[in-house]
Formats: structure tokens, sequence, C-alpha cells
């Protein structure tokens, strides 16, 4: 009863203690490095906790049992089964330090020593109880394999190495998942005394303390003779391996995006990276004899969407060009890179085909006149032409008629999160880059026209969760990547494209506003890949030229990811189909239409209008005149099939002194109004308002009058609210004097057809 009572009294005491004075549980798990794994499971980089410590955290089912083994055999043969201390370690220490007068041998536990690592204190015998106490208390609150990850993740190995993953990632230069008998048990000994078996300072200490471990072990039935022998013969480490450094740009992102972790795996191929950041390198270290100071590129995996190389400049440890910034995440504005979806968005709303006509020529939307790199016109040309030599008028016309909220949605749905203005903020000029946009994102725009038109988000960690949504059809992005496939520019050396291992590729370049970024993205085989160059101040750089400044590091690095790399195939199905157009006006064929081409449409999207621009008119044989109305009753009449022009490329043709089909004169005997289109006022315009400058006299301030008209108009004349103030063929240049207020400008053909608008006109004197 006795010996029960004081049984009972003792558990009531430690309860009672342990309720007073719970174990600090924080103090077994302090803050540990961060580290970023490539996607082969090799260390990136390491972000160090803020005490410094060298700290890598490690779960117990993926270290070595060789590790295990030897720990438990050499320190605590019983710990599977004592309360925390081993009471028979004990009496056995006492006698032996008290036969030999001093301490020659400790009874410390694997708890034992997890509580003197997490309390430190001077050996005492208080001291000592105070930590056989804690020990029972860790026996008592945590598993085993609890006890051994927190007593594997706290061992000291010197310096500020702690724990089995930092020691073995330093000294071995891998995770202690294949840890040898001879690394175990170098790591099994170096805590017993870090400074005295360092195996870099003190190497025939550490040799002499690791392989009387083995001894020990081989004693005990551990291990057999043969291989311990064998492991006393392998070499010990001869330095500690430097916090790695790699992937520097993108391993900061991953940190900031997912927070601090022991581990963060992530999608970066180190094979690609490095070769990014050599060839980026390189690049810049010539165009900086360009006065263009830095760069950035990606890669993007298509089918999983993976980052594989993200390389933020030419060198992060450069302090005078921005090194460590992260230039594939700076907002920047995108050039011309943005027109590709603008077309793609126009065929998905029926709006065009790749062969539709559209026009390059001068226009002004209330004040924006928008012109071509080149500063040159090319008049009509294919659409596919036009983004092929990414011309900048033709692109703005069809924003217009795509109208802007429609295409700002789109790329906010690609996953351009910069786009946070409202859409009328950004207007027109976002056809030509009118906003800013990230690498990352925009390369990953790119990869959705060779993913069948599906956006997915870019992943930079494999377990991501997968989204997507259906972006363009499958048909349109197909076509636009045929489009693409077809760029060439004329300022651009290509005899380094035309080598035998030049992939297939969809690609287009982008040069900014104010000449300050130059673009480069492409597609080949299961790779997007974006090149930026450029000044990260934002320093213009006048003349840079996508095509020329990042285009040739762009197939430099399709050529390494993706060598023999080719474009997807044409969707299955009927989507896309050939229809027969008029081979002049490209549009449905009419009667008038002898000579017709075969067209490529999207199946049931496309829409026609009937052609306008073949006809047939009527001539008196012996005048020339055309007839028209009454006239047509005469006996005597020619046919003839004459093919005319829009009205804006005829007036664009007539100022530039190109040739245009003029319509032979009516007849005088013929009073009725013939058939046609009325001349269309595009000068003044009604949404517009016109400023006169004070102090300046109104004849220097005259406001030009300008209208899209027939070639066979004949002479304008031009009414300022009711009063003739101009006249003239439809190509001339006229001008009008017009003072501030409210107006009405009317415009009447040879044959009364006629257009008007009002106008505002605000300030002068």
């Amino acid at each position: 009863m006795v010996i029960l009572g004081g049984i009972a009294l003792c558990f009531v005491a430690f309860f009672a203690l342990d309720f007073m004075y719970p174990f600090p549980e924080h103090k077994l798990h302090p803050a540990t490095a961060t580290v970023v794994y490539d996607r082969d499971h090799n260390p990136l980089r390491i972000f160090l906790p803020p005490d410094g410590a060298r700290r890598m955290h490690t779960d117990i089912s993926t270290v070595s049992p060789v590790l295990i083994q030897s720990l438990i055999a050499s320190e605590d043969g019983w710990f599977e089964y004592h309360p925390g201390i081993n009471p028979f370690s004990a009496i056995r220490a006492a006698v032996s330090n008290i036969r030999a007068g001093h301490v020659i041998s400790g009874a410390s536990t694997i708890p034992m020593q997890i509580a003197r690592m997490a309390e430190p204190k001077r050996r005492t015998l208080l001291a000592k109880l105070k930590e056989s106490f804690r020990a029972v208390q860790l026996k008592w609150h945590h598993s085993n394999d609890e006890l051994l990850e927190i007593y594997l993740n706290m061992l000291p190995y010197g310096g500020n190495i702690e724990g089995v993953a930092a020691a073995s990632h330093f000294y071995f230069g891998h995770d202690p998942s294949t840890l040898s008998l001879a690394q175990s048990a170098l790591l099994t000994t170096m805590p017993r005394g870090p400074a005295t078996y360092d195996p870099v300072r003190h190497p025939k200490q550490a040799e002499r303390g690791r392989n009387l471990v083995m001894e020990q072990l081989e004693e005990r039935g551990v291990f057999p003779s043969a291989e311990v022998e064998r492991n006393k013969k392998v070499p010990l480490p001869t330095r500690t391996r430097r916090v790695p450094l790699k992937a520097p740009h993108f391993s900061r992102m991953v940190l900031e995006r997912t927070g601090p972790a022991p581990t963060i795996e992530t999608t970066i191929d180190y094979r690609l990276q490095q070769i990014a950041e050599e060839r980026l390198k390189n690049h810049i270290s010539l165009l900086r004899n360009d006065d263009i100071d830095n760069g950035a590129c990606v890669i993007i995996h298509i089918p999983t969407r993976e980052i594989r190389a993200l390389v933020g400049s030419a060198d992060y440890f450069e302090k005078g060009y921005g090194g460590a910034i992260n230039l594939a995440e700076t907002k920047r504005s995108p050039g011309s890179t943005l027109k590709p979806f603008l077309y793609a968005l126009a065929m998905d709303k029926g709006l065009m085909a790749p062969a539709s006509y559209l026009y390059d020529i001068p226009v002004d939307y209330s004040g924006y006149s928008p012109e071509n790199y080149d500063q040159t016109w090319s008049g009509q040309v294919e659409m596919r032409e036009a983004l092929a030599r990414s011309l900048n008028v033709p692109a703005v016309k069809t924003l217009a008629q795509t109208t802007v909220p429609s295409f700002v949605d789109l790329l906010r749905k690609g996953g351009l999160s910069t786009l946070e203005k409202n859409p009328m903020e950004y207007g027109l000029p976002l056809a030509l880059g009118g906003c800013e946009v990230k690498l990352t994102e925009l390369t990953n725009l790119y990869a959705c026209l060779a993913d069948s038109g599906r956006y997915r988000p870019y992943k930079i960690r494999p377990s991501e969760n997968e989204i997507s949504s259906q972006l363009l059809s499958p048909e349109a992005s197909w076509i636009t990547l045929q489009m693409l496939s077809k760029v060439s520019r004329p300022e651009m050396n290509e005899t380094w494209m035309l080598t035998n291992d030049m992939p297939e590729t969809g690609w287009k370049t982008g040069t900014s506003f104010g000449h300050r970024d130059a673009w480069a993205i492409g597609i080949s085989g299961e790779y997007a890949i974006g090149v930026w160059v450029g000044n990260p101040d934002g320093r213009p750089r006048k003349g840079i030229s996508g095509a020329v400044h990042a285009g040739p590091l762009l197939f430099d690095l399709l050529r390494a990811a993706s060598p023999g790399g080719k474009l997807p195939a044409q969707p299955d199905g009927s989507g896309i189909s050939e229809v027969k157009v008029c081979a002049h006006s490209h549009q449905l064929p009419g009667s008038f239409c002898t000579d017709r081409i075969t067209m490529q449409t999207l199946s049931g999207k496309t829409q026609f209008k009937p052609c306008e621009y073949c006809r047939q008119i009527f001539v008196d044989p012996k005048s020339g005149f055309r007839l028209s109305g009454e006239c047509l009753d005469r006996k005597k009449l020619d046919k003839k099939i004459v093919r005319t022009l829009p009205a804006q490329l005829a007036r664009w043709r007539a100022e530039n002194s190109m040739e245009v089909p003029i319509l032979p004169p009516l007849s005088p005997d013929c009073d009725l109004i013939p058939a046609g289109n009325a001349p269309r006022i595009i000068s003044p315009a009604s949404s517009t308002p016109y400023l006169l400058r004070k102090g300046t006299p109104l004849k220097f301030q005259q406001i030009s009058l300008r209208a899209n008209a027939e070639a066979d108009s004949g002479t304008l004349h031009w009414f300022l609210d009711g009063r003739l103030v101009n006249k003239g063929k439809f190509d001339q240049k006229l001008f009008a004097e017009i003072k501030a207020g409210k107006h009405k400008i009317s415009v009447t053909d040879s044959f009364g057809r006629t257009d008007s608008v009002l106008f505002e006109v605000r300030g002068g004197d």
C-alpha cells in the first residue's frame, strides 16, 4: 500500500506540475528556412529564417532508416519503451561516475536531449532534474515518431547548421533520404561535439568518432561487419556547400506568392533555366553597346502551363542596371503584341476572315490619328498581311468594329491582371499597346493560341489547381497562329532564321510607345517563349525594335527549348471552311463579279456583304456618256462591267496621285440621280469639339473639309450653315473659316447626293 500510494503520489505530482508548467512547445519548432526546389527536387534557393540559422525542416518519413537506426542504437536503445527517462541507464551511469570519482558516463535519452536543446542550462543536478521532468512531459504528450522528427530537426551540426536535413545538404549535397551508413554515422557523431567532430576542420577526430559509432553498431548487431568495413573507407566531406542562389528572381517570386514554408516544389526545369540565363546575359551584353540596358525572358510549357524558366534580368547581382528587379513581372507597354488577339476576336465575331480587305490609310478618330511604325501607308491589304506586317491603322479600325469593352474583356479573361481601368479610358490606342502588361501573363496569353484557344493560368508550383475557360474558338486560334507563322519584317536580317534546326514558329514582335520596350513572343512545339528588352528606368531608346533587338534571342531560346518543334495541327471538325468570293472585293460575289477566288472562313460565323464594287453601267456608244434613269429607254446603248473602289480608298489613292477607276460622266440628258453612295463627311467630325486659339486671326485657323465620295461624284459643294464656302473635286484639299458656335456643314456632289453633320467650335476672342 505504501508503494502504491507513493506511485499514485508521483502521478498526482507530475500531472499537477505538468498543468502548472506546460512544456514550451514553440521551442520545439523554431522558424525554419524556406527551401525552393526545381521540378527535379534540386534546391534552387534557401531563404534563411530571421535568426540566420541554416535550419531545414524534414519529415521523419523522408529520412534514411539507416540514420534513424544509427541514432537510436547509439543514443537511446530503449527509446521506444521508457517514459522519457531510462532508470536503468541512470543507475548504471550513477554507479560508474561514483566509482570514477567524476562524470564519465551520461544517461540522457532522446527526450532529455530534446529538452536540453529546447531550454539550454548549465549542467547541474537541479538542471538534470528539470530536464528529466521535461523529458517525461515530452514522452507523455508526443508519440515516438513525433519526438524522433523533432529530434532530427534540432540536432546541432556546427556553426549555424541545425537538423539532419541541413547537415545532409551542406555536407553531402543531397537530402537525408539517401544517407549511407558512413554519412549516417558521421551525423550521429557530430552533435556530441560539433566543433570537435567537424569533418572540415578536424577530419581525423571526425573519422575516429564516425568509425567508433559504426563499430558500436556492429557490436550490437545493427549492421554487418562487411558493410561497416566498407563504409569506414568512405572519405569525409572536405567542405560545406554554399547556400544555393539559383533562379533568384523566380525563387523570390515564389516565396512572395506562397509565403514561408519549409519546402516549396516548383515547375522550373533547371537545364532550361541555365540556358535562358546564359543566352539572355550574352544577348544583353551586345545590346548595351546600343544603349539598351537589360531584358527578361519566360519559357512556359503549354500542355501544363508550367513556367519552366524565368530570368528576370541579365544579372541578378548587378546594381547599375536594375539587376535585382524581376523585369518579367514588371508592368510595361506591350506595343503591337496584342494585335493577334484583336484579329482572333474579330474572326470569332464574324467580322472578317484572314483574306478580308482592310484599309491602311490615314484616319482621324476624334483627334486620334494613328500612324504605322515606318510612317508609310499601304492602302488596301488583307487582314493576314496587316497582322504579319503589324500595320497600325487596320488594327485600330478593327478595334473600333469589335469595340474596346469586348477586347478588354477578352484580355482580362486571358489573364492580363494589369488592365484595371475602365475600358473607355484605354480607348482605341489599346490596339497598339496603350496599356501595361507583364511578360509572364502576356506569354501565357500566347500559349492559349496553341491550346485550342483555352485559357489556363500559368503555374509556378506543380500542385496548383487546374482551372480553364474557353477564351477563343479553336478555329480562330489556329488561323491566328498560321498567320503569325508568316511574320516577316524587312528591317530584320533573316538569314539566321533559315538554319536547319529552326523550329516551325508562330511569333509576334512589339515596340511600345515612346521607344521604351521591345518584345518578341513565339510558339513552337510545346513551348511559349516571351522576351522583353529595354531600360528598367524607362529611358527611351530611339529606334528600338522588337524584331531587331528581341527577336534573335527569342529564336535562340526556341531552338534550345523546342528543336524541330511544330505548330498545332488544324482543329478537327468542320469549323473551318472555304467559300467563293469576288476576287475584286473579297465579298459575296454578285452577278457582275466575273473573277472569283476561294477564301478561308469560320463556318457559321464569318459574315459577308454583297459586293458593291463590281457594277454594270450603260454607255451611249456615240457620246461615251453614262446613261441612267429614263435614258435607259434608248435603243442603242452599250453595257459595261466596271470595278470601282470604296470611297475612302479612292480618295486616298487620288490624294497620293495613284490610279483611281473613273466612271464615264453622266449624260446631261439624264436628270435622275444615279445609283451610288452619297458623299460621307469625315471632317469636320460631329464628335470632336474644335478649339480656336485666342489672338490668332481666323484665316490661319481654317478647318479641313474632307469627304469620302464616289469617284464619279464630280464637284463637291460645301455649305456652312446654308452658305456656300468652298467647292472642288473629292480628292482636293479644301478649307473654310469658321467662328465659335454650333454649326451645320453640308456637302453635295454633282448629282445632288448630300450628307451633313453638326459640330461645335469653342474659344476665340
